[in-house]
């Protein structure tokens, strides 16, 4: 009679945990990792080489997410913009770093990160210091969160990304003012006389973005076929202006104009160059305006962006008008060309959306309106075809 041997595992040497079809979690001391492998023996396989790599020490168990993050911008730093770079690091040194960046990774679990959005607060040098940040604002707090982590996991410091089991805050509906015929009437009526005369008719008949204006250049524009070009746009970087190429594909575009806007651009144009004329010399002028910024401040310089809010902002407050900020000029443009019969994806071009799913997210009230408006037409139009036959069917 044979006696069968049992095969004794060897000590120190981790475990697999099969979690699925094809998913094994690799286990050995105080380590995890998520794996794919077909068989059993491929999943030994990866156990090996994954207990090999914690011996010799490249998986750090105490790093912290402060160190994490770190790695994580100076790996992605010649993927992203300077913005977009800059952006990040005011996030995380405002809100993120504060709250959870001590934090070694092993310790950090789901409920800090929710310790860290319910306690998100305004930092600015406003009136709103100290409120709770808006949901939009935390959803992106948890963004930048989850791609930190997401990265560790990839590059293997880490086996799972907690914020992933974080809810994400509901998006607020803010109800904006519409805007409507009279409004453009009174805005172009307040802005007459005033630095912002040219800029707010441009950017209600365009719906160009505010950095978008400020970079508009006259070589960009072709005055004789009433024709726009959008290349650039202006940003704040550490404090200073900096103009840059738009962030999507879809945001260079080429426009035509309303008939209003090139008309007023012709006049601004002359008027530009006899203000400069005064500052300078006719020669100058001329130098400085042909590849100029289309749209300067009475100094001559060039519009900051946030100054350009600010500005509108005073405007609307002074003349006692509906509360639109300069971006509501956009979204006006919007409504304007879909009450005029202008098709989704056209105003989506002109918007320089990346698809037009965005614009349909963002103008959906509008849509209905369109849908309803549609309904009726269709209705009075086959009414005759529709109503007698009706009528024939209930009088029998």
């Amino acid at each position: 009679m044979s006696t069968r041997t049992r095969r004794r595992r060897q000590k120190d040497t981790g475990g697999i945990e099969e979690r699925g079809p094809g998913k094994w979690r690799l286990r050995y001391k105080s380590h995890q990792k998520q794996v794919f492998a077909k068989t059993r023996e491929d999943a030994y396989e990866l156990l090996h080489a994954f207990v090999d790599r914690v011996r010799h020490g490249d998986l750090p168990s105490k790093l912290t997410f402060d160190e994490l993050a770190d790695a994580y911008m100076a790996a992605t730093k010649r993927e992203r913009e300077a913005t977009t770079i800059a952006l990040r690091k005011r996030v995380l040194d405002q809100h993120i770093r504060p709250v959870i960046g001590a934090i070694p990774l092993d310790d950090l679990r789901a409920p800090h990160v929710r310790r860290l959005l319910d306690g998100a607060h305004d930092q600015s040098r406003t009136k709103r210091k100290g409120e709770p940040l808006g949901p939009t604002t935390v959803r992106n707090i948890l963004v930048l969160v989850r791609a930190i982590l997401a990265w560790g996991v990839k590059e293997e410091h880490i086996t799972k990304n907690v914020a992933r089991l974080v809810e994400p805050p509901a998006a607020a509906f803010s109800e904006r003012p519409v805007m409507r015929v009279d409004d453009v009437k009174a805005l172009l009526d307040a802005a007459t006389g005033t630095e912002l005369e040219a800029i707010v008719p441009t950017a209600i008949g365009t719906g160009l973005r505010r950095g978008e204006l400020c970079a508009l250049r006259w070589g960009d524009v072709d005055l004789a076929t009433g024709t726009i070009a959008v290349r650039r746009t202006v940003a704040l970087l550490d404090g200073k202006l900096i103009v840059k190429a738009p962030k999507t594909k879809k945001s260079q575009r080429t426009d035509h104009l309303p008939a209003f806007v090139c008309d007023l651009l012709v006049s601004h144009k002359t008027e530009q160059l006899a203000h400069l004329e005064e500052m300078t010399s006719e020669l100058e002028a001329r130098r400085r305006q042909r590849d100029g910024y289309v749209f300067l401040r009475r100094s001559g310089e060039q519009w900051n962006p946030n100054e350009l809010s600010r500005q509108f902002s005073r405007l609307i407050r002074r003349k006692k008008l509906p509360l639109f900020r300069f971006h509501d000029m956009r979204h006006g443009f919007a409504s304007l060309a879909f009450a005029a019969g202008v098709s989704l994806k056209t105003v989506s071009e002109s918007l320089g959306h990346s698809g037009i799913g965005i614009t349909s997210q963002l103008y959906v009230h509008l849509l209905a309106d369109q849908k309803r408006e549609k309904a009726a037409v269709l209705d009075a139009y086959l009414d005759r075809a529709v109503r007698p036959a009706k009528n024939a069917k209930s009088a029998s």
